[in-house]
């Protein structure tokens, strides 16, 4: 890739996909000392987004470590085709995605899509308050690339 579509330096998750949200976390929290975080999950019937361009509802189960530098995310999807599923299928539990802060998604998304990443999966936060989306790094990282905007840090320019 020449010039980078990427506008923010902060990286702020890593999210690891599993099929047992509980076994997981708990070995995590056991390895690193840091007490388990509230259980997220969607409401009855899964969450509002788009995947692969169509409009599709998944559930899911999610814990967040916030470890100080940096969250550490623990992801069990629901049955319905996801992001989440379709790894998870394919690959077994690992690394989902690395998730960089963005002030402006339909700009630096615009700019990932140009150089070549497809956008997998795109959505809205749960209870508002901002948005998401996940590009194919897959055959260059393993894993997807995904910008979070927050509508409290949203470019007021857009």
């Amino acid at each position: 890739m020449t010039g980078s579509p990427l506008q923010s330096d902060l990286v702020l998750q890593i999210c690891f996909v599993t099929d047992n949200l509980d076994r997981s976390v708990e070995w995590f929290s056991h390895l690193t000392g840091a007490p388990v975080p509230r259980i997220n999950q969607t409401a009855p019937g899964g969450g509002e987004m788009s995947f692969h361009g169509e409009a599709r509802k998944a559930a899911f189960r999610q814990i967040l470590f916030d470890l100080g530098n940096i969250a550490v995310e623990f992801f069990e999807p629901g049955p319905e085709p996801s992001t989440w599923r379709d790894f998870l299928e394919r690959k077994g539990r690992g690394v989902h995605h690395i998730a960089f802060k963005t002030r402006n998604l339909r700009r630096e998304g615009g700019a990932f899509v140009a150089h070549g990443l497809g956008e997998v999966q795109r959505g809205e936060f749960e209870g508002g308050g901002g948005r998401y989306a996940y590009y194919d790094s897959e055959d260059e990282l393993g894993c997807l690339i995904e910008l979070l905007e927050f509508d409290s840090d949203r470019d007021p320019n857009d």
